[in-house]
């Protein structure tokens, strides 16, 4: 059962997520402290993945165990943005795969060609420090979680 426990995007209502898209939905594969997605479909229509920090993709996702569930049918979900679908109940799931290592099997789909990966050490670094000051000067806004994160991950970063 898929609890509906995530704060829509769309309505601030508590519901439940879902996705068609498998590689997005191994990047969801991560703590929900987190909350620290940098990925989205492009004019190509493939998911474009863009690190932020050194190793970022490494760092959020070696070793970690994920699920992907399937839903028997989308009746009675909302559609969301892109390739998303909500629910504002719990909704049951059909099967459940078990993803031993979620960075194995994004690199996995890079190879398939469903996925770009911008790696950090690819991008500007005029861009690079642009992304990190702008989340420095952000950050008060955040969680402590994400507060920390930041810190853990950008300070050596900054300005």
């Amino acid at each position: 059962m898929i609890k509906a426990n995530a704060k829509s995007h769309t309505t601030g209502k508590m519901v439940a997520y879902f996705t068609e898209d498998r590689c997005y939905a191994l990047v969801c594969c991560r703590s929900r402290e987190e909350n620290f997605v940098t990925m989205g479909p492009c004019k190509d229509g493939k998911q474009h993945y863009i690190e932020r920090f050194p190793d970022q993709l490494r760092t959020l996702y070696s070793g970690r165990c994920g699920y992907l569930y399937r839903l028997e049918s989308t009746d009675g979900l909302r559609r969301g943005k892109g390739h998303s679908w909500e629910s504002e109940t719990d909704v049951p799931v059909s099967q459940c795969e078990v993803v031993d290592d979620v960075y194995a099997e994004i690199l996995k789909e890079e190879q398939l060609g469903n996925i770009v990966i911008h790696r950090y050490s690819e991008i500007d670094p005029a861009e690079q420090r642009q992304a990190a000051n702008s989340i420095k000067k952000h950050m008060e806004a955040e969680s402590e979680e994400m507060k920390r994160f930041y810190a853990e991950h950008f300070s050596a970063l900054w300005d």
